[in-house]
């Protein structure tokens, strides 16, 4: 198989999700959110391959516009115009997020406990997130801010997780992850952290 048509098959998906859908971790019958989907670039796979219950949110109109053409078998609204913070679903009804270079884009401590709040209220139980983003790994040349800001060298402007934030994370939304994390140092630039929790059962629901 060529480059061209591993492409065309699997489109443009984040190298780490795809380790995901090859470890089936995501199914066909699954609801699915892409939060921050912008055109689709982690969705094509899915699109392609006639999975039914997507659903995507992202702030930028025309984005949503492009996906909506992409993905005809798909009803329209199920993708949305909307920030994290402003999604219209209120209870756990997704049984698989994808959170794809988005939460680095928070403003501070308290945005970024908001969008993750947000994410995890409608997971289901039992339900998995992937996220992908900036953390503090390796990342000594970085310059702080404050609130968890942060100036990298390749001279963007990032919220990095902290590492040890990750505990407080599990134990405050009862979480787990699924697989050790995954950082990526892209070499006096930045580093890419992969993180994919499962939201446990609670004990009212048990």
């Amino acid at each position: 198989m060529t480059p061209a048509e591993i492409n065309k098959t699997i489109g443009n998906i984040d190298i780490y999700l795809l380790d995901q859908l090859l470890k089936g971790r995501i199914t066909p019958e699954m609801k699915i959110l892409d939060a921050g989907c912008g055109e689709g670039r982690n969705l094509h796979y899915f699109i392609k391959n006639g999975y039914p219950n997507l659903y995507g949110v992202d702030p930028n109109p025309t984005a949503i516009q492009m996906l909506q053409m992409i993905a005809k078998h798909i009803p329209k609204e199920q993708f949305i115009c909307s920030n994290i913070e402003e999604m219209p679903f209120i209870t756990p009804v997704f049984d698989y997020i994808i959170c794809n270079a988005v939460l680095h884009f928070s403003k501070g401590h308290a945005h970024f406990e908001q969008l993750f709040g947000q994410l995890i209220s409608v997971l289901k139980p039992q339900g998995q997130i992937f996220i992908r983003m900036t953390s503090n790994h390796s990342m000594e040349k970085a310059i702080s801010l404050g609130d968890g800001l942060f100036k990298l060298p390749d001279g963007s402007q990032r919220y990095l997780l902290d590492i040890e934030q990750i505990s407080s994370m599990k134990e405050q939304y009862n979480l787990q992850l699924v697989e050790p994390l995954k950082s990526l140092y892209v070499h006096n630039q930045r580093t890419m952290t992969t993180l994919v929790f499962q939201k446990e059962q609670t004990n009212e629901m048990d």
